[in-house]
């Protein structure tokens, strides 16, 4: 999570650079305000999803019409008819996510015999091929 002073140096960043007009330190303030928790809810919006899987938040829209996570929507309780936004249960996800690693074939698991701690020598890659 970001300190007090880290974003107050952005906001000062941004400031100079309407000053000067440089849109890069703009791009830059807009993609420091986003960023997701080290230790986030269970219940995330569809951008804090997308940021937490990797997808755009159109991507976890579509996801969620066609049933792939657990997603549902909210609305105002005074309000029932009024604007619903779309919330995915990340916890849900995760655990399926594990049951799916835990089901797997062995051969799936075979990466794990392929990983090395250190590049192999010409040598070990000719034996390897013949």
């Amino acid at each position: 999570m970001q300190d007090v002073t880290n974003t107050e140096e952005i906001e000062l960043k941004a400031e100079t650079a309407s000053d000067t007009g440089d849109e890069k330190a703009k791009i830059e303030r807009k993609r420091a305000e986003v960023k997701l928790s080290e230790d986030p809810s269970n219940l995330l919006s569809k951008e804090g999803f997308a940021m937490y899987v990797g997808k755009t938040p159109i991507a976890i829209a579509s996801m969620a019409k066609a049933g792939k996570i657990p997603a549902f929507y909210m609305t105002d309780p005074l309000n029932p008819g009024g604007h619903a936004e779309l919330w995915v249960h990340r916890g849900e996800w995760d655990k399926y996510a594990d049951q799916l690693v835990e089901n797997a074939p062995d051969e799936w698991h075979g990466w794990k015999d392929r990983l090395h701690h250190s590049k192999p020598s010409k040598r070990q890659a000719g034996r390897a091929a013949a």
